[in-house]
């Protein structure tokens, strides 16, 4: 398993193509279809993910044996490292790969004098809070947050110490 930064415009797109793999089917029976269709607009849409690596948030294709198998996204903040995104293809969940993202995440955090890493996670999405619960991490906070004009973002809020603060 090795990461590839996502750069180009061309990288972004295959990017979009992924998402539109992963995303129906790990979020549909979670918040339904109208709610996934119009986040892959507005929310992972090629638009919204040029204009986040604009502002600095770094997209990586995980990848295995030359294809992408997943991706994640994190942007460093002023007091932690925010992952932002983590998924992978259905059939490569459960085989510890996350361990590796994991890892290559606090590494960068620690380059970067973080000393904690933080994350929004739907609250309903029970595999990935238990993924993170078994990564470290504590459940801060709930945040029900407006996403378009009917759609709402029914989050935890949570983090991970990873080194004392100075």
């Amino acid at each position: 398993m090795e990461f590839r930064e996502v750069k180009s415009e061309n990288d972004i797109k295959k990017l979009c193509l992924l998402i539109q793999e992963i995303w129906p089917e790990v979020f549909i029976p979670i918040i339904g279809k109208e709610q996934v269709d119009y986040m892959l607009v507005h929310y992972q849409g090629e638009a919204v993910i040029t204009e986040d690596i604009k502002k600095g948030y770094k997209y990586f294709f995980i990848m295995d044996s030359g294809a992408a198998i997943g991706y994640f996204a994190f942007s460093l903040e002023e007091e932690c490292l925010v992952i932002s995104k983590i998924y992978l293809l259905k059939n490569f969940r459960g085989l510890g790969l996350s361990r590796g993202v994991f890892d290559y995440i606090e590494e960068e955090a620690r380059k970067n004098n973080k000393a904690k890493l933080s994350l929004r996670v739907n609250r309903n999405n029970k595999r990935a809070v238990d993924v993170y619960l078994h990564e470290g991490f504590t459940i801060k906070e709930k945040v029900d947050l407006p996403l378009g004009d009917k759609f709402f973002l029914n989050d935890y809020v949570m983090e991970k110490e990873l080194f004392p603060a100075i």
